[in-house]
């Protein structure tokens, strides 16, 4: 028997295993579709999101792409004060989302599995000519079993329920979070989590950023996050082994220890309002902060692996005007402790941003708002340059 209908499912919280909660990739996904084949229960949703982004770069060109689509930090163009501001209208539709996730109960057992993907991350060959036809891009899939998870997922160093409501595609203030999306071996028991997650190793070789899959040790990280009433506080900790290993090739062969640690969370500050935050710090964890600001290493003349220290956050505060009407202003930064004798001079030694918007939601399926963002960036060597983007935006949860 097959019986179709539609569900809202349950907001996630700090008391909810969160490697089961499929619905957990994106703030407020509303509404989802749900068919039962039997004993087996399928849900399906996402949304369709359109987007109107001007920009304006004040130090140099950007080509049309991800810097464009979305904020990225490291891809603000700086100078010594010589470059040419550059503007730019673009709009798109490749932030649209699908996903689907099933679940079945088995000999005292729930068993599921969740796939996603949408049209930003993977963009391909797609360009603006003619078609606008871009790729779908895998986001995550992963299977359950109780209170395991295997797959690709968030990182488990992330707390999705600290995300604040903005327009822009990261969601998170992009600079100052903990964003990765990776395969892993996740356990979850009541507010605690603790992962196995993929390795990879990201090295500054004189100002040459590149990755590195030699690590032998997965990435290890333990979460904790007590749940509040409308909001959580949650605390990560991660150890990493960072490797190098081109003996073959007569290079360097190294490893060193990342470690680092982040404290986020939504604090409730009355029926319309709440504050929501994330602090991180560290040693080697650059590939987890800021869509990969720094790297994780650099590498020093006796081709030794020195672990870059980091240190980055953002904060947010949220009001709701009314049923309909809402607002979300936010601050982030980032900092890099760069050994430029080693990472030169051109790598990003500080980025921050902040935004503001408006959103509307005429109907609760719908919402449709204005948001603009200043972001600033400079490195090393002292030049810098800066951002300030208007965007609109209309999204319907299906």
């Amino acid at each position: 028997m097959i019986t179709i209908r539609t569900v809202r499912p349950c907001r996630p919280s700090g008391l909810m295993r969160l490697g089961l909660v499929a619905l957990a990739a994106s703030p407020a996904l509303g509404l989802a579709n749900e068919m039962s084949f039997g004993t087996t229960t399928l849900n399906w949703g996402g949304y369709v999101k359109a987007d109107v982004l001007y920009s304006r770069f004040s130090e140099g060109e950007v080509a049309q792409g991800g810097a464009r689509d979305f904020y990225l930090p490291g891809a603000t163009p700086v100078s010594a004060g010589g470059g040419n501001s550059y503007s730019v209208l673009d709009a798109h539709a490749k932030e649209t989302r699908l996903f689907i996730s099933a679940k079945t109960p088995y000999q005292g057992l729930q068993i599921g599995g969740h796939i996603e993907f949408d049209f930003i991350v993977s963009q391909g060959a797609g360009n603006e000519v003619i078609t606008n036809a871009y790729n779908p891009g895998l986001r995550r899939a992963f299977l359950t079993i109780d209170n395991w998870l295997i797959g690709q997922e968030w990182s488990t160093f992330q707390n999705l329920g600290a995300i604040p409501e903005t327009l822009d595609f990261v969601a998170f203030p992009s600079e100052g979070t903990v964003f990765d999306r990776q395969t892993q071996l996740r356990y979850s028991h009541g507010n605690w989590a603790v992962a196995l997650e993929n390795p990879e190793t990201t090295v500054n070789t004189a100002g040459t950023v590149a990755a590195k899959n030699d690590s032998q040790l997965p990435d290890l990280v333990l979460r904790y996050i007590a749940p509040l009433q409308g909001g959580n506080v949650g605390v990560a900790v991660i150890a990493r082994q960072l490797s190098i290993d081109d003996a073959s090739a007569g290079g360097p062969d190294d490893s060193e220890t990342g470690i680092g640690i982040s404290v986020s969370g939504k604090l409730p500050l009355g029926p319309a309002t709440d504050f929501r935050f994330m602090l991180n710090h560290g040693e080697g964890i650059g590939r987890y902060i800021g869509l990969g600001l720094s790297a994780d290493a650099a590498l020093d003349g006796n081709n030794e692996l020195d672990a870059i220290g980091i240190t980055a956050g953002y904060v947010a505060l949220r009001q709701a005007w009314s049923p309909k009407w809402r607002s979300t202003v936010t601050y982030s930064m980032f900092t890099a402790d760069n050994d430029v004798a080693l990472t030169t001079n051109a790598v990003t030694q500080r980025v921050s941003s902040a935004s503001v918007n408006l959103l509307y939601s005429p109907v609760p399926k719908i919402t449709t708002g204005v948001e603009f963002r200043h972001a600033e960036r400079e490195v090393e060597s002292g030049a810098d340059g800066s951002l300030d983007r208007l965007q609109f935006s209309a999204k319907y949860v299906f």
